[in-house]
């Protein structure tokens, strides 16, 4: 089994990766590292794990990868450690704050001869594969149009507040949750040839935003909206539109995915397919998978299925947005008059 550890007992350690190891295949979890020592052995105890510490730096020789689970501006720094001393390393999202950064990750990682793994889980999701599949052959037929919303009321139970703060987290919802959906739709539909950006960033971390995107993608140049928010429950569907099919996957579900003809406005769909009806991929197998695939990529020695290189161009269009953002319109915000003409006598 390969032994994996986790550097930082964050939320996502405690209610992702660690009910994962207790379905992983190839690996198991045998050393936690965080600063609260506390926290690290109590979660220790909770799933047998064998050994805790609140120094990284011990964990480097007792096992044959980590997992960096730390706040984001922490993601390069620590993960930069771990490949030069020859560790392989699996980042959870964002892979790094700057493109700079992620690029020195995958260039070490080369030079290293080191395994680097990005943490994006949707990949592994089967809806997500079968959307994937559904545009790579064909079945839609010429893209339309696209668009995708991802929003809840903000709850994650997170164990410290880096979420809150620029400095630590990068920014708001866009690096959050928008790291996971813009490499998605990158994935599906290829790379972006134009972007507009706007958000509710008002000196702090934005909680609303929405990205008007074009693709170039197998199936042609397509164009769609993305919505993301920190304040609002949106609908949690990606849907791409062909002249052939529709298909909608449910981003808050690993396998739901439904299809149906494409069709005018009043005319009866002849049919509508589920997928995702039977047996449920759940999150923590979700998780298990994109670990048991880290560990397959250690032992084997080849390349991880989520590579470090094949995540920068959502690393890069997350610096493009913020570069060029506008002030998104809201319900709320006090339209601006122009002052009145003077009139001519």
């Amino acid at each position: 089994m390969i032994r994996l550890g986790i550097v930082g007992c964050g939320a996502v350690a405690e209610i992702c990766h660690l009910p994962a190891g207790q379905l992983g295949r190839e690996f198991r979890i045998s050393a936690l590292a965080d600063t609260n020592i506390s926290r690290a052995t109590t979660l220790g105890e909770q799933y047998s794990v064998d050994y805790c510490t609140d120094d990284y730096h011990q964990i480097m020789k007792k096992i044959d990868g980590a997992i960096i689970a730390l706040p984001h501006y922490l993601h390069a720094q620590v993960a930069l450690e771990f490949l030069n001393q020859g560790v392989p390393v699996l980042v959870e999202k964002p892979l790094a704050l700057t493109l700079a950064e992620a690029e020195k990750l995958v260039e070490t990682a080369g030079s290293a001869a080191t395994l680097l793994q990005a943490g994006y889980m949707y990949r592994f999701c089967r809806g997500a594969r079968l959307v994937r599949q559904a545009i790579d052959e064909g079945w839609l037929g010429a893209l339309r149009s696209f668009s995708l919303e991802s929003g809840y009321l903000y709850n994650w139970p997170a164990a410290s507040g880096f979420n809150f703060s620029t400095q630590q987290a990068g920014g708001g919802v866009l690096i959050d949750t928008g790291s996971h959906m813009l490499d998605l739709l990158l994935w599906w539909l290829g790379d972006v040839e134009d972007v507009e950006y706007r958000d509710d960033f008002e000196g702090g971390i934005e909680s609303d935003c929405r990205l008007s995107l074009t693709h170039t993608s197998v199936a042609g140049t397509v164009q769609g909206e993305v919505t993301l928010s920190r304040l609002r429950q949106l609908s949690d569907t990606a849907r791409i539109v062909g002249d052939r099919f529709t298909i909608e996957y449910d981003l808050s579900s690993a396998d739901k995915v439904r299809i149906w003809p494409t069709c005018r406005a009043g005319e009866d769909l002849s049919f509508v397919a589920e997928y995702g009806a039977g047996v449920k991929q759940k999150l923590n197998h979700v998780y298990a998978e994109q670990l048991d695939a880290f560990a397959h990529a250690i032992a084997s020695g080849t390349r991880p299925l989520v590579s470090g290189e094949s995540v920068l161009p959502a690393v890069a269009l997350i610096e493009r947005c913020y570069k060029i953002r506008k002030p998104l319109e809201l319900p709320w915000t006090p339209r601006v008059s122009p002052p009145p003409r003077a009139l001519e006598i």
